[in-house]
């Protein structure tokens, strides 16, 4: 089943794109007052402290853009509620007013929320090993909490560059977009329409070009944490929730690039007996960075790479095949992926060169 794009959906798209862009302008100032910046140093290298005022702006404007349709929004009424958590906990976390467990205890609530007030979390993961589907029964909860705070905080780690987070997801909302409207779901395909069109809005003034001029503007932990939350529950909605579900192993190849490092440098932290939570620059966007592309290049070409995961993953499901083959041929690119960047020291150069790359939000 295929539903045609409104063309309504668009037109409020654009208006939460205007709206995010002037949220973000009107705000500039007050965020200098409030001392909602990020100030250079340790491994911040920016030259001069940056507003981190873009979370805010997308979660406001995707709200502003849809409040005229929240009465047909009452199966997503758990989002909306945990984005605004997200984002207040998110904007008092970029004031240093929240502690690195306060914040994991928030992001559990919401996962919690999702999961108990949204009911929408992992039943089925799909017929992986060629027998029977595999059904999450009581570990279907515990589960998709885990994902969920997993995921939430991988888009945290990749907002290390300049447009890198917010275009990588939005890379994969235009595929939920898709996977909507294939499947039929009209609700769900607008709401992230209008969040991919959010960020577009917010993007115009971190991306680095020059046209933004010295509008330089931060997501923050609200702008990742409310965007991780939104993949999350988009990624599980779409494979658990209706009749013509995508198949589970396909959403691996949406958030390919993501899952695929996140793993690979959590199991390296574990490796050297650190946290897994414990900051380093040993992501993907840093070796790249390391190897001596500029920072534009590195964001380029790891965007372009998970667009062509997700086309990959996308055209197996369409052309009917296994879930089982989707699965493990996955699993293959990762053995690759991990195989070539465990040990990243091999991969720099000695003498790459210093640039201004990392935002003020790399926490990971």
């Amino acid at each position: 089943m295929y539903t045609f794009l409104p063309l309504t959906y668009l037109a409020q798209a654009a208006f939460a794109a205007f709206a995010a862009a002037l949220l973000i302008l009107m705000l500039r100032r007050p965020a200098q007052r409030w001392q909602l910046v990020d100030v250079p140093g340790g491994r911040k290298r920016h030259a001069a402290p940056v507003a981190v005022t873009g979370g805010v702006a997308i979660t406001s404007a995707m709200l502003l853009a849809l409040a005229a349709s929240f009465s047909a929004f009452g199966q997503y009424a758990a989002f909306f509620v945990g984005a605004v958590i997200l984002a207040m906990t998110g904007l008092l976390d970029d004031l240093g007013e929240v502690s690195a467990g306060a914040k994991m205890l928030v992001q559990i609530f919401v996962a919690v929320l999702m999961t108990s007030g949204g009911a929408n979390f992992l039943v089925n993961l799909g017929n992986l090993f060629a027998t029977d589907p595999i059904n999450t029964r009581l570990w279907g909860i515990p589960l998709t909490v885990f994902a969920t705070v997993a995921v939430i905080n991988a888009i945290n780690m990749f907002d290390g560059l300049d447009g890198l987070a917010g275009s990588l997801a939005l890379v994969m909302l235009v595929f939920f977009a898709g996977f909507a409207l294939t499947i039929g779901d009209l609700n769900m395909a607008k709401i992230v329409i209008v969040l991919a069109g959010a960020i577009v809005g917010f993007l115009f003034f971190n991306l680095p070009w020059p046209i933004r001029g010295e509008h330089r503007t931060f997501m923050g932990d609200a702008g990742s944490m409310v965007l991780g939350f939104a993949i999350a529950w988009f990624s599980i909605s779409l494979t658990q929730q209706n009749l013509n579900n995508v198949p589970p192993p396909t959403m691996l190849w949406v958030l390919g690039i993501l899952l695929m490092d996140v793993f690979t440098v959590t199991v390296r932290r574990l490796a050297r007996r650190r946290s897994p939570m414990a900051p380093d620059r040993d992501h993907i966007h840093h070796i790249l960075i390391r190897r001596g592309h500029s920072p534009r290049a590195a964001v380029t070409m790891l965007v372009a790479a998970n667009a062509l995961m997700a086309a990959v993953g996308t055209t197996l499901w369409q052309l009917g095949v296994a879930d089982w083959w989707i699965f493990w041929s996955f699993l293959a690119v990762c053995a690759i992926y991990f195989a070539i960047f465990f040990i990243p020291f091999r991969l720099y150069r000695r003498r790459a060169r210093t640039v201004d790359v990392v935002n003020g939000d790399d926490d990971g």
